[in-house]
């Protein structure tokens, strides 16, 4: 078995200013790539001809696109990872680690961009209303033709099980986003700078009950890329490597399309994030435990998954989540800092691109919200309802 641990590392970040829904539209997919993907090989220390494979997740952009914009000399590995939103998010990570630490490449570039054209908002099923609707297949034939379509639909089933089983309330939902806002509120590209209170959240208009506004990230438009190496050459690049102590995608038995087989699922699953099997794969990877961590990017597309991401991941207890949050142990001054940026909540959308951004950052030491001392970072992948991901940056290879 090959050991991948620590043996690839992030070496360069970079990203348009987070857009408005349909900012970006007119400037179009392929144009917010390059853009990144040139902000990010500038930070490594490389040109984007130099890059010599991709990898992504859920993406509009095919490889060639990108690879004849810079005119590399040769394209030697592609690779792209399946999951709606940012759940796989961290598996296209695994991808390029394990591209280029074997050989398949030298500079992998993981990138991910998205625009919300009025006409195609994100989270709209199948065509808008008088447009006609396909036939639909699978578990979905069984909820779309009854209402049950959009994210926020099949995460509000999941966020009232959760309730009823452990007495979790809104009022905790509530203090996520408010713990999100006050991240973001010295983080000049934040979106959602504003600080909000209980009773703001609730007076938000409800979308899918339990899920207020306030319960949801906002539609953002974006670009964003990251240069992944060898660790040997990560020694060379102009910034302290993050190194990938590990990376993992998975999901627990009959989770498969989750939220949309719901009949077929236990509480254990139905009723969380469906990350405990990625939890324990990637402290085992990174022969690593929560203890080891100095901070922590949890996916925040819902505020209940963050709730439930915790339990999953061993923050707490399964059904404890919600006090977890409520007490303020996201914050600096808590046991684990969570999401320093103001995450997909409040800093952008970018289906978790962000995320790996500030752990980065938290690395080299240059985040707006600084955690003194951050050597280990563990970032989590958005939950289901499809096989989900995690992973493990380190500063320290050793």
């Amino acid at each position: 078995m090959i050991d991948l641990r620590n043996q690839a590392a992030v070496v360069g970040f970079g990203y348009v200013p987070f857009g408005k829904r349909g900012q970006y539209a007119e400037k179009g997919h392929l144009r917010l790539v390059v853009e990144a993907v040139a902000a990010a090989c500038a930070d490594a220390g490389i040109t984007p001809a130099d890059v010599d494979g991709y990898s992504s997740y859920y993406t509009p952009i095919d490889p060639p696109e990108l690879f004849e914009a810079f005119g590399a000399k040769q394209l030697r590995y592609t690779a792209q990872t399946w999951g709606g939103g940012g759940s796989s998010m961290c598996g296209a990570f695994q991808n390029a680690a394990m591209a280029v630490a074997t050989g398949a490449a030298d500079y992998v570039v993981v990138h991910k961009v998205m625009t919300m054209e009025a006409g195609a908002r994100y989270g709209q099923a199948f065509g808008q209303m008088g447009q006609g609707v396909p036939s639909i297949g699978g578990p979905f034939q069984y909820s779309v033709p009854y209402g049950l379509q959009a994210p926020g639909q099949m995460f509000a089933l999941a966020a009232r099980r959760h309730m009823h089983l452990y007495g979790t309330t809104t009022e905790q939902f509530a203090h996520v986003t408010m713990h999100a806002r006050a991240m973001a509120a010295n983080n000049p590209e934040a979106r959602f700078r504003t600080p909000i209170t209980v009773e703001d959240h609730h007076a938000s208009q409800m979308i899918a009950d339990p899920l207020r506004l306030f319960d949801f990230c906002m539609e953002t438009d974006y670009g964003c890329a990251v240069v992944i190496t060898s660790a040997e050459r990560a020694r060379d690049c102009p910034h302290p490597p993050a190194y990938i102590a590990s990376a993992a995608v998975g999901a627990p038995f009959r989770y498969g399309n989750a939220l949309m087989s719901f009949y077929n699922q236990p509480d254990e699953d139905f009723a969380s994030s469906g990350q405990r099997a990625v939890a324990g794969e990637v402290y085992r990877m990174a022969r690593m435990g929560l203890a080891d961590m100095d901070v922590a990017m949890v996916y925040d597309h819902f505020t209940p998954m963050v709730i439930t991401s915790l339990e999953d991941f061993g923050f707490c207890a399964k059904g404890e989540g919600g006090p977890y949050v409520a007490d303020g142990n996201l914050g600096l001054d808590g046991p684990l800092p969570v999401n320093p940026h103001g995450g997909n909540l409040a800093e952008a959308y970018t289906h978790g691109m962000t995320h790996v951004n500030e752990a980065v950052r938290q690395i080299r030491g240059t985040a707006i919200n600084q955690v003194p001392g951050a050597t280990n970072v563990l970032v989590v992948g958005g939950a289901g309802p499809s096989p989900t991901s995690g992973m493990i940056l380190t500063g320290s290879p050793e």
